[in-house]
């Protein structure tokens, strides 16, 4: 397919305001696919349909995206268990016990999110379903606690032990070749591009700055005062993507049993990082293993194993009888196929427009007469923008990071410079896998926390822009001053913390006022 320049716009643009207009994410992806088909197919309706149709069938027909299907619907399916065994019950009735204060849920959600970090879907799926009932109990809005998911989920993958490191290793690898640097191994550069990933680190620091101070402003700061005053997890009117309770009823009404919460996901997370180990066993060291290995498959054996464990301990305490545990592990599915059709659309959609020229049409639009102390900065912008119209990260990643190592070095001639280069485009492809609504990493942050996705994107916005601005002007200071990590990072944790302060009090005082005003109305 040709080059369609600012065309390549259009799809992801019509994807995302009808997003925020109509709540409904599936019309929205779905109309941003079609709207690329009518496009391509030059205003042909009938031509742009089939174009659509299969563009989804590619999709899903591919076997890693049928895998990581696979692995949503067997998820769901683990989650029913966990449900109906009463595991949830029996969390919550521990973490009553230990949990006194509902920002240490928070710190919680934080902390487990940074620990299980094999895959950013991984951690969602997983982080949620710890703390989703006790953040009800300790209400905590479901847009704070969705945040708290989607923030933890992205970063922690692209900073720690997992399958982002591995495709970062060979994208960094491609950087190197294309630009002719020689003495220095891809894995060597992926160590030294780390501290440059602002966006990731920057990120996980905010969180804890909010969850343990309770510095929140802008919508936030209302979801979170709705839930304290009036303890509903969700604000009236809004659509939450996953609602255990009505789509699976009440837990079996039998004594709660933490193993069954506990043991699938043990379950789950042993035979995942077997499948790491086993499926990458060719690779050398534990960087090689990851390298090698099917992170996929690992999740989809992980995921099934967990769900086969629910159905075992169905059995074996004697809950149910074969015939309702089979029911059960069906209604798991269910519970997840709105997550299958979003997962099904976002990636056709990314399709739809990386074969538009989406990403080299806003690279060639940059030109070639751009300052190097710009450079770190417009890299950051490039990648936000790319990754949030097309809610991919790996795909971002995959076209900017090659070409901006060569051009870089070619600017500069240095290799250190070159190799900052990685770190300041995934810290753009984070931001958009963070905070676009057609992220599937964002969806899933939704459907595990029982947020309306809208709510969440909305909520979640603001945080997320004010992290990438302080990140932003470390990177043109960066260019300017070639600031080194050791400064950069301290400063924007001051900053942020600043801002946070500043806005906490304002938006405070403007909503106490605002409440004061109706109170006297009233009376």
């Amino acid at each position: 397919m040709e080059n369609l320049g600012i065309w390549a716009l259009v799809p992801p643009l019509v994807a995302i305001l009808l997003c925020f207009k109509t709540k409904m994410v599936l019309l929205s992806l779905f109309a941003g696919v079609f709207a690329a088909g009518v496009i391509v197919c030059s205003g042909n309706v009938v031509a742009a349909t089939g174009f659509s149709l299969e563009t989804i069938i590619g999709e899903v027909t591919d076997p890693g995206n049928a895998s990581l299907i696979l692995f949503t619907l067997f998820m769901g399916a683990g989650i029913s268990f966990i449900w109906r065994l009463g595991g949830s019950r029996a969390l919550s009735d521990w973490a009553r016990a230990k949990i006194k204060k509902r920002k240490y849920v928070g710190i919680g959600a934080w902390l487990l999110g940074m620990v299980i970090s094999v895959n950013d879907c991984l951690i969602a799926a997983i982080d949620g379903n710890v703390f989703r009932d006790i953040a009800k109990e300790q209400r905590v809005s479901s847009e704070k606690f969705s945040y708290i998911l989607d923030a933890t989920a992205a970063p922690s993958a692209s900073l720690f032990i997992s399958d982002w490191i591995a495709f970062q290793i060979s994208m960094i690898g491609q950087g190197i070749a294309a630009a002719g640097i020689v003495g220095v191994s891809a894995m060597g550069a992926y160590i030294k591009t780390i501290p440059y990933n602002i966006y990731s680190i920057f990120t996980l620091i905010f969180v804890g700055i909010i969850v343990i101070s309770g510095l929140d402003y802008g919508p936030m700061l209302k979801a979170e005062r709705r839930a304290m005053k009036t303890g509903k997890y969700c604000a009236d009117g809004s659509q939450p993507m996953l609602d255990i309770g009505s789509e699976l009823g009440e837990p079996k009404d039998v004594k709660p049993r933490l193993a069954t919460f506990i043991i699938p996901f043990i379950v789950m997370i042993a035979v995942t990082i077997f499948g790491f180990i086993w499926t990458g066993r060719e690779g050398v060291g534990i960087l090689g293993t990851l390298e090698n290995a099917d992170a996929i498959l690992s999740l989809l054996w992980g995921s099934f194993a967990m769900s086969v464990s629910g159905f075992v301990l169905a059995i074996a305490y004697k809950i149910m009888p074969v015939k309702e545990a089979m029911d059960t592990f069906v209604d798991g599915f269910k519970l997840m196929v709105l997550t299958a059709c979003i997962l099904a659309l976002a990636w056709s959609l990314s399709t739809a427009t990386k074969n538009m020229g989406l990403a080299d049409f806003l690279i060639s639009s940059l030109g070639d007469t751009i300052p190097f102390w710009i450079m770190p900065l417009m890299i950051f912008g490039l990648g936000m923008i790319v990754a949030f119209a097309t809610g991919t990260s790996w795909g971002t990643m995959a076209i900017i990071t090659p070409i901006a190592i060569p051009l870089v070095y070619s600017m500069t001639g240095d290799v250190n410079t070159a190799l900052m280069v990685p770190g300041i485009a995934l810290s753009g492809a984070v931001f958009g896998d963070h905070c676009s609504p057609i992220s599937d990493t964002t969806a899933m942050a939704s459907i595990f926390s029982g947020a309306d996705h809208i709510d969440h994107v909305k909520t979640q916005v603001p945080y997320g822009l004010t992290v990438a601005g302080v990140v932003g002007l470390m990177y043109l200071l960066v260019g300017i001053f070639n600031l080194k990590p050791y400064v950069f990072i301290p400063l924007g944790i001051i900053i942020m913390f600043g801002i946070a302060y500043f806005l906490n009090k304002i938006n405070r005082k403007h909503i106490d006022e605002l409440e004061a005003e109706l109170s006297t109305t009233k009376e």
